[in-house]
């Protein structure tokens, strides 16, 4: 029989959240000097092996390993100890098939790949990141039995090392072909081989600390009678496929933007395969920043999505509509001036970060910064709908943002004027249109539509005058320091510390704000564990 130690709900989403939060941060710290050592060329190579590996591993994992930890997990709780093997079992040799399949694909095929997405120099990097998608789906299949015994510190403990090892062996690599003077294409090869390590060891974590913490093989005393393997398998799928096919129409449409912008800025807008390569490659180093408050949204979607359905089921459709809105007014709390700062402040941001990037960095990131605040609401949307019993809604807001995206973008980036400045407007478009769709679907189906005053106002004054008085410290202490040369770690001291005085600026005036006009109320800290303790500290009522 397994172990019987497991988190409880609010305990497991608490440990995993702190996880992703610590997996981005560091996915941050490897993607930031990784860009500034393959320069935007060859971090554009980098991006789009990414694309095509993570739309793989999308089609591989998105959906199993849920199903897989519901089936074991309900036949864990009637000490059905043979099912919960057969499940694991076939569940394991399901990933095998379908990790065989996505690692022969792209190590048989990986020039062709790369000429469909409009970058053939990226084939010795999908050759090399080929393992990982089996690796990964082996990873995954334990990871499914770990959750399936509501134990979630395996997975995240795993996605750590991953992400720990990627960082270490992907930079040291890139770092050391750099300097032995190889072309950018090897170097690019060296970063894409530390996501192969990483894969391979976190698959041996978990293996060796799932087979120690648990009796995986039922023990002979156990008489179940589980069902058969072909049951399993269509279990599996039948709970696996819908999700899979949800969460992976947007790396589907992501995949086909990233071939789309490289396909029509050389087909449409005329730019050589070079010129190409730099502004896809500056477009991902901003991406890379528009990318991090997604991390802040994990925390009211591990704690909301439960929130609302208990209040949906005890306390009734007011209620639910209620905790919907404060999520809500949450998320905007903390990202709305995330988004505000990245735009205001989006050109000396690109030049702290990647000071030998090209100049149309600046206004990419200023596009994606007004992009961000529809990401992080669709994202809590997208989770707010099936906490209300709405599992298919989110499905055709994807869509229909999706199909927003594909057209924008291919439409304004085959424009000479406007080229790879299209491509972020092609994902405001998907972002604005799906959370859109998300407040209609929600008026319809909740009790009331949701507020937007009471949801942006006090915070999007807040956000406001943050953006203006950040800006304006910046555009001082920049003027009063233009003739100061002196450089730190390769950054122009009169760039860097004007922008950490306006970060700095900009926070004390937005917290200040945001207390002061109420922005956040006791109710909505209720929210969230400790919650009321915060509040009181910090005289909110």
């Amino acid at each position: 029989m397994a172990e019987k130690k497991g988190q409880n709900f609010l305990q497991g989403a608490a440990i995993y959240t702190v996880g992703i939060i610590l997996v981005k941060i560091l996915g941050a710290v490897y993607k930031i000097p990784l860009g500034n050592i393959l320069g935007d060329d060859g971090f554009n190579h980098f991006d789009v092996t990414y694309k095509i590996y993570n739309f793989f591993l999308t089609i591989a994992t998105a959906g199993l390993p849920v199903a897989m930890s519901r089936l074991i997990s309900e036949a864990d709780s009637l000490d059905r100890d043979r099912q919960v093997y057969r499940v694991f079992q076939v569940g394991t040799m399901t990933f095998l098939v379908l990790g065989a399949i996505g690692t022969g694909i792209m190590m048989l095929f990986p020039a062709e790949i790369g000429a469909y997405m409009g970058d053939v120099q990226t084939a010795r990097s999908i050759f090399i990141m080929a393992p990982s998608v089996l690796l990964v789906c082996v990873t995954a299949a334990y990871r499914g039995y770990a959750q399936g015994h509501a134990d979630m510190i395996p997975t995240t403990v795993s996605q750590v090392i991953e992400t720990a090892v990627k960082v270490a062996v992907g930079l040291g690599c890139a770092g050391y072909l750099y300097k032995a003077g190889y072309s950018v294409e090897i170097c690019v090869a060296g970063a894409i081989l530390g996501t192969t390590v990483s894969s391979l060891a976190a698959m041996v974590y978990m293996i060796v600390k799932v087979h120690r913490k648990y009796q995986v093989k039922p023990s002979p005393e156990a008489k179940d009678n589980p069902p058969s393997h072909g049951r399993v398998l269509s279990n599996l799928l039948r709970i696996g496929i819908p999700i899979t096919f949800s969460t992976s129409i947007m790396s589907v449409i992501q995949l086909l933007d990233a071939a789309i912008t490289l396909n029509r800025l050389q087909s449409a807008a005329g730019f050589t395969d070079e010129a190409t390569f730099v502004l896809n490659g500056v477009y991902a180093k901003a991406m890379t920043v528009y990318n991090v408050p997604s991390a802040f949204v994990v925390p009211f979607l591990s704690s909301i999505v439960p929130a609302v359905a208990a209040a949906r089921m005890k306390q009734g459709p007011e209620e639910a509509a209620n905790i919907a809105e404060s999520s809500l007014r949450m998320c905007t709390l903390v990202c709305l001036p995330m988004a505000v700062g990245m735009a205001v402040l989006a050109e000396p941001c690109m030049r702290v970060l990647y000071p030998g990037a090209a100049g149309q960095g600046a206004l990419l990131l200023f596009e994606l910064g007004i992009t961000c605040y529809f990401m992080t609401m669709s994202l809590m949307t997208n989770s707010i709908l099936p906490a209300h019993g709405n599992e298919r809604l989110p499905l055709i807001s994807i869509l229909l943002g999706g199909t927003a995206k594909v057209i924008v973008t291919y439409v304004l980036v085959g424009k000479p004027g406007i080229n790879v400045y299209g491509a972020p407007l092609g994902t405001l478009s998907c972002y604005v249109v799906m959370l859109g769709a998300n407040l209609f679907f929600m008026a319809r189906h909740m009790a009331r539509p949701m507020n937007i005053g009471r949801i942006i106002g006090r915070s999007g004054l807040s956000a406001l005058v943050m953006g203006i008085g950040a800006w304006a410290v910046w555009s001082l202490l920049h003027g009063l320091m233009g003739g100061v040369t002196a450089t730190v770690a390769g950054r122009e001291l009169n760039i860097l510390l004007p922008f950490l005085a306006a970060v700095g600026a900009g926070v004390v005036i937005y917290c200040v704000l945001a207390i002061a006009l109420r922005a956040i109320t006791l109710e909505d800290m209720k929210l969230f564990p400790k919650g009321e303790k915060l509040a009181a500290k910090l005289h909110i009522r």
